[in-house]
């Protein structure tokens, strides 16, 4: 079994080379929210794009829950999903002004109970608004965890529950912000070792460790998605 030391060493290097906080790590916790809940199934570019124009039309949740469907729809149609995300966008800004105050809730509990939120993303807006030490577990984060032998499981809610047990509070908020980029860019399906900053500590069997011929190109083109979404990110409200 991994020790927590060597979580820790892990989590470490990968801060160190994935500095760059979540994407939908925006603005107040009503913006967060929002942008979590439209960044299922999307990429975090489409998402970014559009949030100016969208917080511009629904500044606050109570504007947000006296807009209609359509209104929010004409705000998010360049993304997928769109009329569901509408539906639960609505509902759960009047869910939030009625039950709420017009406070986004801080708990778990309360926050999955909101259209649209499940816990992956309550642990999101749990860890960037309120700094409650939470894991939002995604494939990317499943995966990667797997493949470094910190878990065994099928699933993402396993994942998470076991991640919650073995990792230490103050580094919970790490996990999600350096595994989503490291899954995304580097432990890819046919994972990218020989660029890994922590294969040394890995336990997945299978490395590839030989770089291929684009192998420059491809690190500069994840350099230079990085920067794009950072200011994409900065300018999003």
């Amino acid at each position: 079994m991994v020790s927590k030391q060597q979580i820790i060493q892990i989590l470490k290097r990968l801060k160190k080379y994935w500095p760059n906080p979540g994407a939908m790590e925006i603005g107040n916790p009503y913006q967060n929210l929002v942008g979590v809940l439209l960044s299922a199934r999307t990429r975090d570019e489409q998402v970014l794009k559009l949030m100016p124009g969208f917080f511009e039309a629904f500044p606050t949740v109570y504007v947000l829950a006296q807009a209609s469907e359509k209104q929010i729809e004409s705000h998010i149609n360049t993304i997928g999903m769109f009329h569901q995300k509408a539906k639960n966008l609505k509902k759960m800004a009047t869910d939030v002004v009625n039950t709420y105050d017009g406070s986004i809730p801080s708990t778990m509990e309360d926050l999955v109970s909101l259209a649209g939120v499940g816990r992956k993303t309550a642990s999101v807006v749990l860890v960037a608004s309120f700094q409650t030490p939470a894991i939002a577990v995604d494939t990317h984060v499943h995966r990667v965890t797997n493949r470094l032998g910190w878990v065994k499981t099928q699933t993402p809610e396993k994942t998470e529950q076991a991640l919650l047990k073995m990792i230490p509070d103050k580094w919970k908020h790490t996990v999600n912000q350096v595994f989503v980029k490291h899954g995304r860019y580097l432990c890819i399906s046919k994972p990218r070792c020989w660029a890994c900053p922590v294969r040394d500590l890995c336990a997945f069997k299978k490395k590839n460790l030989t770089a291929p011929k684009n192998a420059d190109e491809i690190l500069t083109d994840i350099q230079r998605r990085e920067r794009t979404l950072e200011q994409l990110r900065e300018h999003a409200v």
